[in-house]
């Protein structure tokens, strides 16, 4: 499993707007883009936008806006119910970003609950029929943000089509944190936002996916979840909402011994 904040962009050609880099393509890949005898120092965005037009597309494509930003610093600023693309350079289908290092946004939502003197974290195991993390525990409410609605609004999406959530049932939902990282896959590099939520999860409340994209969900005592990263089971970036969530609750009711647990494993959650 790769390093969730780790990346080199050597073997990497930067994608530009004017001066910026916004995005970052493999050298290998690039030559498909070049004409002849181009220059290899870098590929301009019109370039990107012509080759992806000639891309096998998904039965239903879900388009995510780039920004005039760069990649390594991207846009990080943005108001929960304002529609996300305005401001847009351009859109590109969402599973094209990764291809060429442009910055993907996402909405998670971390559940947690009490129950007596315990704690309890809520996964959602995703369906092994998946291509990517097949039958690993992931945040309840999680998706891509895509162009066309609020952040606020894509949270409500997202959890009415993966648990079944109302928006009346997200009343309580707090936002926390942005965070940003980097990691490189497959020669691809991966720049992605995440804008983080926390729901306490009430007694009345019951998950039930409309997706088909979770197998089944799952709750976990607070001070169980480094047997989880142990067996390296959880989703990677669903970690992050995770942490945040310890970060904020810390001295409240996680013990010490599972916060040193936590921290020495995800050193090298890799």
């Amino acid at each position: 499993m790769r390093q969730l904040n780790s990346y080199n962009i050597s073997n990497y050609v930067p994608i530009l707007s004017e001066k910026k880099k916004i995005g970052w393509i493999h050298k290998s890949r690039s030559k498909l883009i070049r004409q002849k005898n181009e220059s290899s120092s870098n590929i301009h965005f019109k370039q990107i936008l012509d080759y992806s037009r000639k891309l096998k597309s998904l039965k239903r494509p879900e388009f995510c806006p780039v920004f005039n930003y760069d990649s390594l610093n991207p846009k990080f600023q943005f108001h929960p119910k304002e529609k996300f693309c305005d401001g847009k350079l351009f859109q590109i289908e969402r599973n094209n970003l990764s291809s060429f290092g442009f910055p993907a946004y996402g909405v998670h939502c971390n559940v947690w609950s009490k129950y007596k003197n315990s704690t309890i974290i809520h996964f959602a195991r995703r369906s092994k029929q998946l291509k990517s993390f097949p039958s690993f525990f992931d945040n309840p409410i999680a998706g891509g943000q895509p162009c066309g609605i609020s952040i606020i609004d894509n949270l409500y999406k997202e959890a009415r089509e993966e648990a079944g959530l109302s928006v009346s049932d997200l009343r309580y939902a707090k936002k926390s944190k942005t965070v940003h990282y980097i990691h490189n896959y497959k020669k691809k590099l991966n720049s992605s936002i995440l804008f983080i939520y926390h729901l306490e999860k009430k007694d009345d409340l019951q998950f039930i996916n409309q997706d088909g994209e979770v197998e089944k969900f799952i709750s976990v005592e607070i001070n169980k979840i480094y047997e989880i990263l142990e067996k390296k089971i959880l989703k990677p970036n669903s970690i992050i909402p995770i942490l945040d969530f310890f970060i904020l609750k810390e001295s409240d009711f996680i013990p010490k011994k599972v916060m040193l647990e936590i921290k020495k494993i995800t050193k090298t959650y890799d």
